[in-house]
């Protein structure tokens, strides 16, 4: 009987183990964070400036901000201010940007489109 309850406890255990490190995966990043990662991409797509790129670096940082903000925790993540701010930062960066860098970042857009609906088909 000893040997049983001690089985027992010790596949509880294992399993809870197991779920635990689950749940590690995806860690948040802070909207600073964000904002560095899409500057530096955006700099190597687009070969920003000095000057572009700190431009750039503050209305990242202003938008993943606003969508953190809108978002309170524990709550449904509210699509509509997400999009706006989106749209919002878009428009600020094509007016940072010059003509050829425009129709990069519109190509670097539709790709980074692309690229998601191919990991949402995946994940079906």
């Amino acid at each position: 009987m000893k040997k049983l309850i001690f089985t027992a406890i010790l596949f509880i255990s294992m399993g809870t183990m197991a779920f635990a490190q689950q749940g590690d995966k995806k860690v948040k990043k802070t909207p600073e964070e964000k904002a560095q990662f899409a500057t530096e991409e955006l700099t190597k797509k687009l070969s920003l400036t000095a000057d572009q790129k700190t431009k750039v670096q503050a209305i990242n940082m202003e938008s993943f901000k606003k969508v953190k903000d809108s978002n309170p925790k524990g709550e449904k993540k509210d699509k509509a201010a997400i999009k706006a701010a989106k749209d919002e930062r878009d428009t600020k960066i094509n007016a940072v940007l010059n003509d050829t860098q425009r129709k990069a970042y519109k190509e670097f857009k539709a790709e980074k489109k692309a690229d998601k609906k191919d990991a949402k088909k995946k994940t079906e």
